[in-house]
């Protein structure tokens, strides 16, 4: 464990627990690490410091110092200078996906040539010759054993670095370059011009405890440039691959400390990929804000700069340390509700053939229509565009001219959309079919939306009842809805007993299952109670809150099943969620409604089980962090 951020008031704390690790540092008979940490518990793991034979040389001083000779120097205050790197930007750090696996564990990324052409850059010449420093160093190998781990390494003589690193990385499936900045971040090998026998005796920090013992001096399995490069690779490739460490499971959201004093609190992290588990496992603390504010210096008491500096020294000299990350993300939106609404449009349906889609048009700037038009959109197998009340938009004609359509049905009575967008729309293309579904009212129009797509032909069984006197919980069920093929039928729940022409609806189509969506304060008990006396089956999804009622609503029709896909789209304004729970729903996957810069972590974990994830809108309404799949704390 790298432990890259303690502070002076927390050695002690790591002394205090160390009597009771200092066994699980031993190696097995072959120099191999020993198994360490079985079936450990996380707050077992951050007290038990010294376990799984990992550790950090340097203090976080030292530390940040190795860093900033690499990124350019030191300021004349002593803080470190900033990198302009595009990829090394603090902005784009997101805690739950450190690094891909692609990336992480491309054992072939660079191969001996690139590493010794690297090495020699950073240093011109060397002003130390015993030892040199890292370009021009040579030592003894010693031969490793295959395992499940690690291919095995065969003994030499005397090796370059260059050559030890491109060949564990190879052996082990480690990307050379993070034993590179493990080299540097913790020792400072990589720019040090006349480095010191104990920086390569320590190489990697690997066994270093981070407590006042610091290294064991006297383990000639551990010690030495050669086993702290193979250490660490193995120890980074066993994290990965490993059965036995589940405290920060993939696919999951964990807490993860800021720091070992448990005073410093925690973070929800949603752990995307097994090389950021390996990361967490190997140096288990996230930057807290302070940190990463204050990059490139220092921050708060319960600041860590492991792991932030890992990521920047990698992102600086490699690249992307997230490229080819899954899930992946993508932002759809356009200039206004309109642009984005065919931006949807035009995501769902890239290449569609002339005269096959059914297309639904309803008002974008009222959502009643479109709440119950979206599922029915799904259930057609098109999209959801949205119009002005008196004229189409540019961009959606547009894209109706680009989708040529065979049907187009339009959501809502002429008080709501006029017959002046309707002669716009007939105008799309020749033999195109453009009709009118509405009713009395907003309920009555869901009613006669459902019965239209949803007749007793479709097929579904259960409807979801929502208020139509807003819109967030009917978002969440407009996408969940579209994926199982059911309806969303507005009600007006502060009624005591269901009305009657939503009772009629429910039989007419076959209706023997409801889901109510939304608390007992949106939707009546006695709504519900009338429906369970009349023999529908009923189930009340909903939570604290309308995010919380769409993480519900969303583990109720999705469960613990992976998704094709899954959307995201502001709780707070209903545009882009109406066209993208169509998207949604005829993908079969979740659209989850969410604040503007973070989710859930319910929700978040739902959108871990999807390998593409999307937000909706520009980010005025939704920022990056959201398809970053940061948790609200």
């Amino acid at each position: 464990m790298v432990l890259g951020g303690m502070r002076a008031r927390t050695r002690a704390l790591v002394t205090a627990v160390l009597a009771a690790t200092l066994a699980a540092l031993a190696l097995t008979a072959t120099g191999t690490p020993a198994a360490a940490d079985d079936g450990a518990q996380a707050d077992a793991y951050y007290a038990a410091v010294a376990k799984a034979s990992a550790g950090r040389a340097a203090t976080p001083e030292q530390e940040n110092a190795n860093v900033a000779a690499a990124l350019g120097g030191v300021t004349a205050r002593g803080g470190l200078q900033p990198f302009a790197a595009a990829d090394a930007d603090p902005s784009k750090f997101i805690d739950g996906d450190l690094a891909s696996d692609a990336v992480f564990f491309n054992g072939t990324a660079w191969n001996e040539t690139q590493i010794q052409t690297f090495l020699n850059s950073k240093v011109a010449t060397c002003a130390g010759t015993n030892p040199t420093c890292l370009k021009s160093y040579t030592t003894a190998t010693v031969a490793k054993a295959a395992d499940a781990e690690c291919n095995g390494y065969a003994a030499a003589a005397s090796q370059n670095a260059a050559h030890i690193i491109a060949t564990v990385a190879t052996s082990c499936g480690i990307n050379p370059v993070v034993l590179i900045v493990l080299l540097q971040k913790e020792q400072g090998l990589v720019t040090s011009t006349a480095p010191t026998q104990d920086a390569y005796d320590f190489a990697t920090g690997w066994n270093c405890p981070d407590t006042d013992l610091g290294c064991s001096t006297n383990d000639a399995d551990t010690t030495g440039f050669f086993n702290q490069v193979y250490g660490a690779a193995w120890q980074f490739k066993r994290y990965g691959v490993g059965t036995d460490f589940d405290w920060f499971p993939v696919g999951k959201v964990s807490p993860v400390r800021y720091n070992l004093d448990a005073g410093c609190g925690s973070k929800q992290v949603a752990i995307q990929n097994k090389a950021t588990a390996a990361l967490y496992y190997y140096t288990p603390y996230t930057p807290n804000q302070a940190s990463l504010d204050s990059y490139p210096g220092e921050g708060d008491d319960c600041s860590a700069y492991g792991i932030r500096n890992f990521w920047m020294l990698f992102n600086a000299w490699y690249g992307s340390s997230t490229a080819g990350s899954v899930p992946s993300s993508q932002r759809v939106s356009g200039a206004d509700r309109f642009f984005t609404a065919a931006a949807i449009s035009q995501a769902a349906f890239p290449s569609p053939t002339p005269g096959t889609l059914t297309v639904f048009v309803a008002n974008g700037l009222d959502f009643p229509d479109a709440l119950a038009a979206a599922p029915a959109a799904a259930k057609a197998g098109g999209p959801l565009l949205l119009t002005m009340p008196g004229a189409v938009p540019a961009a959606t004609f547009a894209e109706l001219q680009r989708l040529k359509p065979a049907k187009i049905y339009v959501a809502g009575g002429p008080a709501v959309i006029t017959q002046a967008v309707l002669d716009q729309l007939a105008t799309v293309q020749a033999g195109q079919s453009v009709e009118r579904i509405y009713g009395g009212s907003r309920f009555d129009t869901s009613i006669q939306i459902s019965e239209k797509i949803f007749g007793t032909s479709a097929g579904a069984h259960t409807a979801y009842l929502a208020s139509g006197l807003g819109f967030p919980d009917a978002l969440s069920a407009g996408g969940a809805a579209g994926a199982h093929g059911q309806p969303v039928i507005l009600v007006n729940g502060g009624l005591t007993a269901a009305d009657q022409g939503t009772v009629d609806a429910l039989v007419a189509m076959g209706i023997t299952s409801v889901k109510i969506v939304g608390g007992t304060s949106i939707i009546s008990p006695d709504f519900e109670a009338s429906l369970r006396n009349l023999h529908f089956t009923v189930t009340r999804v909903w939570g604290s809150d309308r995010f919380a009622t769409s993480m519900v609503v969303n583990q109720d029709a999705f469960g613990g099943s992976p998704t094709p896909a899954a959307y995201f789209a502001s709780g707070t304004t209903f545009p882009d969620a109406l066209a993208g729970a169509a998207w949604a729903g005829g993908t079969h996957s979740p659209l989850l409604v969410t604040q503007a810069g973070c989710l859930y972590a319910g929700s978040a974990e739902i959108a871990l089980r999807s390998p593409a994830l999307t937000t909706l809108g520009g980010a005025a309404a939704l920022g990056d962090k959201v398809g970053a799949l940061q948790v609200c704390q």
